[in-house]
């Protein structure tokens, strides 16, 4: 199994879709765009400290392929530590 590695990205946009999701968009730096190649179906694990703990969640790419920003789709789910972070609650 390959070790996960997490790189500090920038949050380029923020875009809610309903009252209880929001889709989070990713600048990757040209230097990383390599390791940001993905297939339809891929998932990035996102990493957060939230009230001390370090939270990891996984979420599918929703961005279509060659889009020059990384996209995944979060909603809230009633309790969810950091689906609820990432939506402000």
């Amino acid at each position: 199994m390959a070790k996960l590695k997490f790189h500090d990205l920038t949050i380029s946009a923020v875009r809610s879709d309903t009252a209880s999701s929001v889709e989070l968009s990713f600048d990757i730096p040209a230097a990383l765009a390599d390791d940001f190649v993905f297939e339809p179906g891929q998932y990035l694990t996102l990493r957060a400290m939230v009230d001390g703990q370090d939270l990891r969640r996984s979420y599918s790419i929703c961005s279509p392929l060659g889009a020059p920003r990384l996209s995944v789709g979060i909603k809230r789910i009633e309790g969810g530590a950091f689906s609820s972070f990432a939506l402000g609650l």
